[in-house]
């Protein structure tokens, strides 16, 4: 067995250095844009191969959802942005996070995106074309 040093916690200095340090790295990171967030998963059956390429492209208000979102084996959708939390569909995952952060959804959020990721303020949306009514034919 070898004798590890004890983990000495952070401390405001430390957690405020780091943050200086890597704040310019994160700023750039920030800029990037994912329109679109693919999940691969790959299995071996019966002497076959098998990839499955899932493809997000979610908006919101018309609004892109930024973020990568991916889909584990069992079918769970996951959000990096929220990486402790898992849901059945895309659909959940998007009504989940409105719920949880309904300032990154409305008019007033200034394009905050939730810390980078999520939803943009009315002033930066597209207007969404109306939906047409056709006459049915008799």
């Amino acid at each position: 067995m070898t004798d590890n040093p004890p983990t000495t916690p952070p401390t405001i200095k430390s957690i405020a250095s780091y943050v200086k340090r890597n704040a310019a790295k994160v700023k750039k990171a920030q800029h990037s844009t994912h329109m679109a967030s693919e999940s691969v998963r790959e299995a071996d059956y019966k002497g076959h191969h098998i990839v499955i390429r899932t493809t997000y492209r979610i908006e919101v208000d018309g609004v892109p959802l930024m973020g990568h979102m991916g889909v584990t084996d069992d079918g769970q959708v996951h959000y990096h942005p929220v990486p402790n939390a898992s849901f059945v569909s895309a659909v959940d995952l998007v009504k989940q996070l409105i719920d949880v952060f309904p300032d990154d959804f409305t008019d007033d959020a200034g394009g905050a995106h939730g810390g980078g990721h999520m939803h943009m303020g009315k002033s930066q949306r597209k207007s969404r074309p109306k939906a047409r009514r056709t006459k049915k034919a008799k």
